[in-house]
């Protein structure tokens, strides 16, 4: 909400910044491959370790190192966070990276995590598994598209926005597909003017800390910024001019 993180370099040896106060101040982090937000305003910092396997470190946003280096599995998945459950390691374990012990395992690979609610990938089956209760409650799949893209998880911890997509090159066109989970309720519902054509790798999406979620991409060849708001009936539009890409990444972090 009020802190952003920002990789410079990606690969083994990434430099890692924070960015406070609005973006107004920059406080370098250190070095890793990885990182995910933890709790208070700190992260977890993701590093190789010497030979094989990875380590893991606990970092302030001031900057302060508030847990040494140790071994840690390393995360795996789309999107490794568990959220308050801890980090994904090996597509189907939630490990709290603080004592490094498993808290949840699944029978399939997790997809997301949002509070307590797990959502599962198994081949083309989607479920939602309730870590509190084991119980676990089939979804289907409800877009006509073929693969799964980057979720996107409410920080609140209610809605997953499930991305579905079709690659099928920049000729043909690619297309992405939004749905609405409620983990609450498991109901699916589908974002308004879905599908739409966009440019898989130049687009991304991320939720506010009040609930708008926020799609920044490419689309007719024109870069494009759009917000909505669970409930909605559309989403607001609206062009806008971004850095060049050709080899960084999408992904960007709302600062509020």
């Amino acid at each position: 909400g009020n802190a952003g993180v920002v990789v410079a370099d990606g690969g083994a040896a990434a430099d890692l910044y924070a960015l406070t106060g609005r973006g107004t101040k920059v406080v370098r982090l250190g070095m890793g491959t990885h990182v995910w937000p933890g709790a208070g305003g700190t992260v977890w910092v993701q590093s190789r370790a010497a030979g094989s396997g990875c380590r893991i470190r606990q970092v302030g946003l001031d900057g302060r190192l508030l847990r040494a280096p140790r071994r840690f599995p390393c995360a795996t998945g789309s999107d490794p966070s568990g959220g308050s459950l801890g980090l994904v390691v090996r597509r189907t374990r939630v490990v709290d990276p603080r004592t490094r012990r498993s808290v949840v395992r699944a029978r399939a690979g997790i997809l997301a995590v949002a509070g307590k609610s797990l959502v599962l990938l198994d081949a083309k089956r989607l479920s939602l598994l309730d870590a509190a209760t084991g119980s676990e409650r089939q979804l289907g799949w409800p877009s006509e598209l073929p693969h799964v893209d980057r979720p996107a998880v409410d920080p609140r911890g209610r809605y997953v926005v499930l991305a579905f997509a079709q690659p099928t090159g920049p000729n043909a066109g690619q297309a992405l597909d939004l749905w609405l989970l409620d983990v609450r309720t498991a109901r699916l519902s589908r974002l308004p003017g879905m599908p739409v054509f966009v440019a898989l790798k130049r687009t991304s999406l991320a939720w506010t800390d009040d609930g708008r979620l926020v799609l920044l991409g490419e689309s007719g060849g024109r870069d494009v910024l759009a917000l909505w708001r669970p409930g909605d009936k559309r989403f607001r539009l609206k062009a806008v001019e971004l850095p060049v890409r050709d080899a960084g990444s999408d992904s960007f972090a709302p600062l509020r």
